[in-house]
């Protein structure tokens, strides 16, 4: 019951976040779509580079062997490097007017919602304010926007980002050899789960900091404003005990939201330096068989960093 409250919580928060974006709908579905065209670019990058890779190791080979005619295939490697160039620059721009768009929607997106939430305060009763903290309200109009703003301008192009380049990786790493890229592909769900279970165990802990801090906000605001009030009732001790009490909570809960999704990394690359290692040791065998060529292989390892 808990956790189909959470995602009806969740698909609730973002669906009025979305019906906010979506009153910027060119900028949006532009910054997406270049984002697609960036991502684009950048699965093609170990492709292109394998291409050259290839052809200079079997001339460089037909040399050393003494082939008759064996030389270095410029006009074919340079034409991958105008390639390789071409794709580099599109990407670039790509990625630049991306965030660029972006940047324009969330921060147009986030000025609507201020000032609805200027209107709301200014329609709320004297009574909610008596029975809310003033920082606590002082730190949904700052800090609690302000990460909504950065969520919406980072992670919602990195979910995008994210989302095409894992389907594109798939397709091609498959086409390119079955058997390595079945490896590869195992690898995404093992990381998957594990990157979502750390983020379960540290996502209460998040919100417990963000509570505290709202708690200690709302706690300096009253005593600062009060503190001739301390004063005169000799009550500088009780303030300072209950600050320590409150900051040391503070203390608590942020050192166990920090330090568990700081695990994440160092699991998510210990899996990647595994999936190197199979994908080095049966792509090294392969070439050696004749059944995968050297681009190929350093495009394989490409990708696999790619997707983690």
């Amino acid at each position: 019951m808990k956790n189909n409250k959470k995602k009806t919580n969740h698909s609730s928060s973002f669906g009025r976040l979305w019906s906010y974006l979506q009153a910027y709908r060119f900028p949006l579905y532009l910054a997406i779509f270049l984002k697609i065209v960036s991502v684009i670019m950048s699965v093609l990058e170990p492709v292109v580079i394998g291409l050259a890779i290839t052809e200079l190791t079997k001339n460089t080979l037909a040399i050393i062997k003494g082939v008759e005619g064996a030389h270095i295939n410029v006009s074919y490697v340079g034409l991958v490097l105008v390639v390789y160039l071409l794709r580099g620059l599109i990407y670039e721009l790509a990625a630049y007017y991306s965030n660029y768009f972006m940047t324009n929607a969330v921060q147009a997106t986030v000025q609507d919602m201020r000032n609805e939430m200027t209107e709301k305060i200014n329609r709320t009763s004297v009574s909610y304010f008596d029975k809310h903290q003033f920082g606590d309200l002082l730190g949904r109009f700052t800090s609690d926007v302000e990460t909504v703003s950065n969520a919406l301008q980072q992670s919602f192009l990195q979910v995008v980002n994210a989302v095409f380049t894992l389907a594109l990786v798939i397709g091609t790493v498959l086409y390119l050899n079955l058997q390595l890229g079945a490896i590869v592909v195992i690898t995404i769900p093992i990381t998957f789960f594990g990157a979502r279970f750390i983020m379960s165990k540290s996502q209460p802990y998040f919100k417990q900091q963000a509570d505290a801090l709202g708690t200690l906000n709302g706690f300096v605001q009253e005593n600062l404003t009060g503190f001739n009030v301390l004063k005169l009732f000799g009550r500088e001790d009780r303030s300072l005990d209950d600050f320590k009490e409150i900051t040391e909570d503070l203390q608590k809960v942020g050192f166990k939201a920090n330090f568990i999704s700081g695990l994440m990394m160092p699991v998510l690359n210990g899996l990647s330096d595994l999936t190197y290692l199979i994908v080095a040791v049966l792509g090294g065998l392969q070439v050696l068989a004749g059944r995968l060529t050297i681009g190929n292989m350093q495009a394989f390892v490409q990708y696999v960093w790619q997707i983690n």
